[in-house]
């Protein structure tokens, strides 16, 4: 696992629910998946977060993957437990404790409850990523992703396929407008909204249990760096015209451990006119998205 000053190396429990690893059995100990997130060039230290980062992380309630600080039992399974091995991510029951749980992350910021399109079970995985960000971002006063690139999840398809974080190349990405700006994640998840969860709200500080090697103390600049690249902004990479985000995602069905969902992001840096996009902010708030 590499950790530097351009990557951040994260050992998390599949799920956002880090302190688990301790509590689950020998035979579970393949729940152990790898997050990581990579800077891109000229990317700032921090992203425009407003509010703040969290003071410490937020555990999932309701416990939608494992049971916080307990064993569990065959009668007393997590909701989403199945998902691992039957590869659902958009089972109802399951997504309802992922909304549940993100939508009391919310309330403890001061933010609304998050409100998904209603086409959002048939979307793409990326698709369903790009949906989660620009909910994320928008909630909190910041402008969307505009929108997902094709050339974009090339790059990060290919990541999700090597289980690691995207990269832009510096010449030659093909993407119309970019500038070279870039910012990424990796995680192994159940769904995007695991992986969400894992990058926005159990990347910080959690003392013995903390697994974000570049967070090693409560106030250390490797703390939440995930969440800082979900909620980068274009304006302070470097830009000499009107700069926006566009994206790409990736997927891969049982791609880590033969298990869990293998996710990524790239988010990238585009100045003057927009790339072609295959799916965007506006689909999805006329789907009924809601910020």
């Amino acid at each position: 696992m590499l950790s530097s000053l351009r990557r951040l190396a994260v050992l998390a429990v599949a799920g956002p629910m880090a302190i688990g690893l301790a509590a689950l059995p020998p035979s579970d100990a393949s729940a152990a998946v790898r997050l990581s997130t990579s800077p891109g060039l000229a990317t700032p230290a921090r992203g425009y977060l407003p509010p703040a980062n969290p003071p410490a992380n937020i555990a999932p309630i309701p416990d939608y993957t494992f049971k916080q600080g307990a064993l569990y039992s065959d009668n007393d399974l997590p909701v989403c437990w199945l998902t691992f091995s039957r590869s659902r991510p958009n089972n109802p029951s399951c997504l309802a404790a992922e909304v549940a749980a993100t939508d009391r992350a919310h309330r403890i910021e001061g933010l609304p409850a998050i409100g998904l399109p209603r086409n959002f079970v048939h979307l793409s995985a990326p698709e369903q990523l790009l949906v989660i960000v620009d909910i994320e971002r928008v909630s909190r006063g910041e402008p969307p992703v505009v929108g997902i690139s094709a050339r974009a999840d090339q790059f990060a398809q290919r990541a999700a396929v090597a289980n690691e974080d995207p990269s832009l190349p510096a010449e030659g990405s093909g993407i119309p407008g970019a500038t070279g700006g870039y910012d990424s994640n990796w995680a192994g998840a159940i769904s995007p909204l695991d992986a969400n969860y894992e990058w926005m709200y159990v990347d910080g500080w959690g003392g013995k249990a903390t697994f974000n090697y570049d967070c090693t103390s409560p106030h250390a600049a490797g703390c939440w760096g995930h969440r800082d690249n979900v909620l980068t902004d274009p304006a302070r990479m470097p830009c000499y015209s009107t700069c926006s985000l566009v994206m790409g995602a990736g997927f891969v069905r049982n791609g880590y451990s033969k298990q869990f969902g293998s996710y990524t992001e790239l988010f990238v840096q585009v100045a003057g006119g927009l790339p072609p996009l295959s799916y965007t902010w506006s689909q999805a708030l006329a789907a009924g998205a809601r910020p």
